[in-house]
C-alpha cells in the first residue's frame, strides 16, 4: 500500500512525455489522463517506462474522460494488472478505492483535511455528495462528532463502509452512511434534523441543491459549497438568489482545483445568519 506522491510522479525526464497534471498515483496504481483515443500508444510507452523505475506500481490506465452523474471514469487498461481496486492513503488514514465505478482525486486530500480541521467536537455534519468518504472519514478521525454521509452512488458508500471498518480503530466519531438522491434525502430530514455543517462537494451538481441544504442548516452552520467556476472570479453574490442572500452570508472563497485552462472548482464558504 506504499504509494508515491501525485508531484513526484514525472521526476524522469526520460518519462516526461506526459505533464505532472496528467498523471495519477492511486494506491499502487497509475492513471494517465489523456484527451483522446490518438494519444493511447505515447499513453502505453509512458506507464512501460515509468513502471520500470516504480515497481511497487502494479497496473497502469489511461482515462479518456469522466462520465455521467456519478463522475466515473472512462478508462483503457494499459500495463500490468488489470484490476481497478486498490487501496490509498491520506494523513495515515486508508481508503478503499475503485477507479472504474467510484470518483476519487488524491490532489483532494489536503482539502479533505482543512474542512476537518475546521470542524469542532459535537457537530453534526452532512457530507451530501460524499463519494467514498474523503471527508467524512477525516472529520471522524479528528473530532467527536457525528457524521451523516450519503451518495447516490451505491459502490461509493459501499468502498465508504470498508474505509470505516479499515480505520475503525483510529475513529473518534461516529459514520451514518446512506445512498439517497440529496434532493429526496434533504426532504426527508427537513424539520427533523438540523446540522451544524453541510459539505456540498459536486462541482457540477451541488449549486441546485444549497436553496434545500440551508434548510436544514442551524442558524450559524456553514456550508461548504464545492461548484465549477471561470478561474480569476472574484465576485459571485450575483449568481445567488437574493432570498437566499437574506438568510446567508458568504465568508470565504478560495480556489480547489483546476478544472480545465479556463475553469477551477472553488469552495465557497456560507454561514447561515437566520432561518426567516
Amino acid at each position: 500500500m506504499d504509494e508515491l506522491e501525485p508531484n513526484k510522479a514525472n521526476k524522469d525526464d526520460e518519462c516526461s512525455s506526459f505533464n505532472r497534471s496528467s498523471f495519477l498515483i492511486i494506491g499502487d496504481i497509475g492513471i494517465i489522463n489523456i484527451g483522446n483515443d490518438e494519444e493511447l500508444a505515447k499513453a502505453r510507452e509512458f506507464a512501460e517506462c515509468f513502471s520500470k523505475k516504480n515497481p511497487n506500481l502494479k497496473g497502469f490506465f489511461a482515462k479518456l474522460s469522466t462520465e455521467g452523474e456519478f463522475r466515473v471514469a472512462r478508462l483503457v487498461h494499459l500495463l500490468g494488472e488489470n484490476r481497478t481496486n486498490t487501496i490509498t492513503k491520506e494523513y495515515g488514514l486508508f481508503f478503499y478505492v475503485d477507479i472504474a465505478k467510484a470518483y476519487y482525486n488524491p490532489r483532494l486530500s489536503e482539502e479533505h483535511r482543512k474542512i476537518a480541521l475546521s470542524v469542532e467536537d459535537g457537530e453534526k455534519v452532512l457530507d451530501l455528495f460524499s463519494g467514498i468518504g474523503g471527508f467524512s472519514i477525516h472529520i471522524a478521525h479528528l473530532h467527536r462528532s457525528l457524521v451523516f454521509s450519503n451518495d447516490w452512488n451505491r459502490e461509493a458508500i459501499f468502498l465508504l463502509l470498508k474505509s470505516v471498518f479499515l480505520n475503525r480503530k483510529r475513529l473518534k466519531g461516529s459514520i451514518y452512511a446512506t445512498s439517497v438522491e440529496s434532493g429526496l434525502l434533504i426532504d426527508r430530514l427537513k424539520g427533523k434534523m438540523f446540522f451544524d455543517r453541510v459539505i456540498m462537494n459536486s462541482p457540477t451538481n451541488s449549486f441546485n441543491y444549497l436553496g434545500k441544504a440551508i434548510e436544514i442548516l442551524k442558524t450559524g452552520g456553514f456550508v461548504h459549497l464545492y461548484i465549477l467556476l471561470p478561474k480569476g472570479i472574484e465576485e459571485i453574490t450575483h449568481i445567488l438568489p437574493s432570498t437566499f442572500l437574506r438568510l446567508a452570508k458568504i465568508v470565504n472563497i478560495e480556489e480547489v482545483l483546476e478544472y480545465s485552462p479556463s475553469k477551477s472548482i472553488y469552495r465557497i464558504d456560507i454561514i447561515k445568519l437566520s432561518d426567516q
